[in-house]
């Protein structure tokens, strides 16, 4: 049977790793470990002071980060009845429309780089700014058939 000790080494070890993956995905060092520790709470969410006691960081840390996880709407502030602590927890299905809008945004850069194609008088240029389009072209094609497969799932 495994220890106490054991499990919580476990549980560290997930939430350091969940933390890096959500780092190289573009979120700020403690944003992503407090975003980890959310994901692995038992209950519905966590505290700031548990979320300080977890971490290891200061309440400014989380508040900081909070501000980003909450304005992306990835996070939900709440109360508890009987505490004067704020709560923290994740939204749920949120994800395919953050990667929806992440998608999107591929269309506005394959349209820059089509702009750019005709201001630049550069072959050199041009032939980079040409790669880029055709890249940014194919996966807007390929995000929008996935985004539509996925909204079609979820429907039903």
């Amino acid at each position: 049977m495994e220890s106490a000790h054991e499990r919580e080494k476990r549980r560290t070890a997930m939430l350091d790793a969940l933390a890096r993956v959500l780092e190289q995905v573009g979120f700020p060092h403690t944003t992503a470990r407090i975003y980890a520790a959310l994901t692995l709470a038992e209950g519905e969410g966590l505290s700031t002071s548990e979320i300080v006691e977890e971490l290891g960081i200061s309440k400014a840390s989380v508040s900081n980060a909070m501000h980003l996880l909450v304005g992306t709407e990835l996070v939900q502030r709440y109360r508890v009845p009987g505490s004067r602590e704020t709560h923290y927890r994740m939204l749920k299905g949120v994800w395919g429309e953050i990667l929806g809008r992440k998608f999107a945004a591929t269309s506005y850069i394959r349209q820059v780089a089509e702009d750019a194609m005709e201001t630049v008088d550069s072959p050199a240029a041009r032939e980079r700014l040409r790669e880029m389009h055709d890249v940014y072209s194919f996966f807007e094609r390929e995000f929008e058939d996935v985004m539509k497969r996925f909204n079609e799932r979820n429907e039903r």
